[in-house]
């Protein structure tokens, strides 16, 4: 009878320790290693702007740029022990930069005076991190004293970039640089222009008049241009897939969006979204109504 009572006591022991030990493990070792965040080093770092300046990222995240006043820096994300590039900006200053959305190349608009012609003068230059010395640039003339490209527009298939340069207060002027770096401006039925958009396998550039309510198509394969939106008054809201969407907005502000319309050219537009409150142009982007 005692044997067996040993023999008892012995097995509740066992199951204690085990039961010990699995409360171990469970509670402390697994816990911690849950709660420990474990993650690979092939995120970026974020870079962080000083006031004034801005950040902006290439498409795969490869490398940064931190635009100011008067200097343009260009980190890579891969290797965080390299300098960054100054891009040598000369005596101008930059007024718009933007990478490419499919690949490690930048367009960068300069403006500003010559130092020794005195004369003022605007520059739309290329950008690539991995040839920093190679300065590819073409300049826009017959500028106004002052302007600056504050928008760019470019076609990824035809490598033509249409250049939004704004002479006045709600003035504006277009220019078009192809391939060959044959800059012109491109005559357009407004100058008060809001958006500017081209497709990105044709040379087909698209802006609106936010004077008159309507949007336009340019051709610069033949100079054509037609009025392209509906009766009312409509902004571009942008391209994609040479689908192009549009905003119909309150005839006493273009910023009050009361519908949008998604269409084609040749085939017109059919409407995606209707509001029942104005919504603030600044809000309408894409992703929220182009119609799936």
């Amino acid at each position: 009878m005692i044997f067996f009572k040993r023999i008892f006591l012995a097995l509740i022991l066992v199951l204690l320790v085990q039961c010990g030990v699995y409360y171990y493990i469970d509670q402390v070792m697994l816990t911690t290693t849950a709660n420990f965040h474990i993650s690979e080093d092939n995120s970026p770092q974020s870079i962080t702007p000083a006031e004034g300046e801005q950040v902006f990222y290439s498409y795969d995240k490869k490398f940064a740029a931190k635009v100011g006043n008067d200097q343009v820096s260009i980190y890579n994300m891969e290797d965080k022990s390299k300098e960054p590039q100054n891009i040598d900006l000369g005596s101008y200053k930059p007024s718009f930069f933007e990478w490419m959305p499919d690949r490690n190349l930048a367009i960068l608009a300069l403006y500003g005076k010559n130092p020794k012609t005195k004369e003022y003068e605007v520059y739309i230059r290329q950008y690539n991190p991995l040839m920093p010395d190679n300065k590819t640039e073409t300049e826009l003339k017959d500028v106004p004293n002052d302007s600056k490209v504050v928008d760019v527009a470019y076609s990824t298939a035809t490598n033509v970039v249409y250049m939004k340069l704004q002479v006045a207060e709600d003035k504006f002027r277009i220019y078009r640089t192809d391939a060959n770096y044959d800059t012109r401006r491109i005559s357009v039925q407004a100058e008060k222009i809001g958006r500017i958009a081209v497709f990105a396998d044709k040379d087909i550039f698209l802006y609106d008049n936010l004077k008159s309510g309507e949007v336009y198509m340019f051709d610069g394969g033949n100079g054509s241009w037609r009025v392209i939106s509906p009766p009312g008054r409509f902004r571009l809201v942008g391209v994609e897939n040479e689908n192009i969407f549009i905003a119909k907005y309150d005839k006493k502000d273009n910023n009050a969006v009361l519908a949008t319309y998604q269409g084609k050219l040749g085939i017109g537009f059919e409407k995606t979204l209707a509001y029942e409150k104005p919504e603030d142009f600044s809000n309408i982007t894409l992703d929220k109504i182009q119609k799936l």
